[in-house]
């Protein structure tokens, strides 16, 4: 198992950011009928979604959450030496959206900038990576935006998806102080790799010649996922991970103050809580209100639950778990005073206007 521990580090902000249209089981009535929006609904536990205006992107989001740390705790622009991006609706192919956010919030140029393609797991695996970054640079703060505007990506015949996925991203600020340590556990399984796949959008599609993309769904532009498997992988893997990374660390669940998973359906939530023989009301639960989120659900989930409270520590144990395959663990301890609350935005970025004639000159 790779393990991990930082220790001279700590969360010194955390936001989100979701839009204000939500998507509720009456909307879905009219267009699949209540019978099939309701057992739906019993499957994944998701009573309502947020849906982003069709401009706003999840690095629209992620500048307000990013911003509202930035304003709230009075942090200066130029004690920050690294963002990373963790998305999977990237604004662009070219370049990372992670220098757009960057322009857009004024950093430095003394700053490393990055995206990392990554989905549900990507908040474990950016706050791993961000702690890395950063115990290595002659900075004083990161910032780690992660989210995805899954709905964008979903068919409107999708009655699952329709209603499963929701908009929304989140930002921390990691600083360097006395904290208590934060530990990781990460895995990846790359055979399982077509599991969760959306096949059309990337440069692998374009390989193909008009007779292959004949041949199944090999250019189609939305996600794939092998249900079961995924399904099976979650109930499995996920839990056991965890409790090697109990015993590693010579704790137990009844430790930790919240147990907060990725938020992928409730039915696969509770089941992980079963095995790991959660107490009541330990497993943090927004997916009935934000649905399934990506890899933007762990952080919107504690903002949903500790945003408003203003004082006392939190014991945090985190998984997020999915696209790739991928999962991971962590285990933190939190300031309720820098958990902030929810931002609800509808605004979005105007582009600079390219002018392919220009660039041609």
């Amino acid at each position: 198992m790779l393990t991990s521990t930082f220790t001279g580090l700590r969360i010194a902000g955390m936001a989100a950011a979701v839009p204000s249209y939500e998507i509720t089981a009456e909307e879905m009535y009219a267009r699949y009928g209540k019978e099939i929006v309701d057992k739906t609904i019993k499957m994944v536990g998701v009573k309502k979604s947020r849906k982003s205006v069709p401009q706003q992107l999840s690095s629209d989001l992620g500048y307000e959450a990013a911003q509202a740390i930035i304003k709230e705790k009075k942090i200066y622009l130029d004690t920050i030496g690294v963002l990373l991006y963790i998305t999977q609706t990237p604004d662009y192919k070219v370049p990372s959206s992670a220098m757009i956010l960057h322009k857009r919030l004024g950093l430095s140029q003394d700053c490393s900038a990055m995206d990392i393609n990554l989905g549900c797991s990507g908040f474990v695996y950016g706050l791993h990576t961000i702690c890395a970054i950063l115990q290595s640079l002659s900075c004083q703060r990161g910032l780690l935006i992660v989210g995805d505007v899954s709905s964008k990506l979903s068919t409107p015949d999708n009655r699952a998806s329709s209603l499963l996925f929701g908009d929304g991203s989140a930002a921390v600020v990691v600083e360097k102080a006395d904290s208590a340590p934060m530990h990781f556990a990460l895995r990846s399984d790359g055979t399982r790799y077509p599991a969760i796949i959306v096949p059309g959008g990337g440069f692998r599609a374009m390989t193909y010649s008009s007779e292959e993309l004949s041949k199944g769904h090999r250019d189609y532009p939305y996600p794939l996922m092998d249900g079961m498997g995924v399904f099976n992988f979650s109930i499995q893997d996920v839990p056991a991970l965890i409790k090697e990374f109990l015993a590693v660390q010579g704790t137990s669940l009844a430790d930790y103050d919240c147990l907060a998973l990725h938020q992928a359906n409730l039915y696969i939530m509770k089941q992980i809580a079963k095995k790991l023989k959660a107490l009541p009301g330990q497993l943090l639960v927004s997916v009935d209100q934000y649905g399934n989120t990506s890899g933007a659900s762990i952080p919107i989930t504690l903002v949903d639950h500790y945003g408003k409270d203003s004082a006392g520590k939190i014991r945090i144990l985190m998984s997020g778990f999915g696209v790739g395959l991928s999962w991971g663990v962590a285990s933190l301890e939190m300031d309720l005073n820098n958990i902030l609350p929810m931002v609800v935005s509808d605004e979005y970025y105007e582009p600079i206007e390219i002018d392919t004639q220009e660039y041609n000159a």
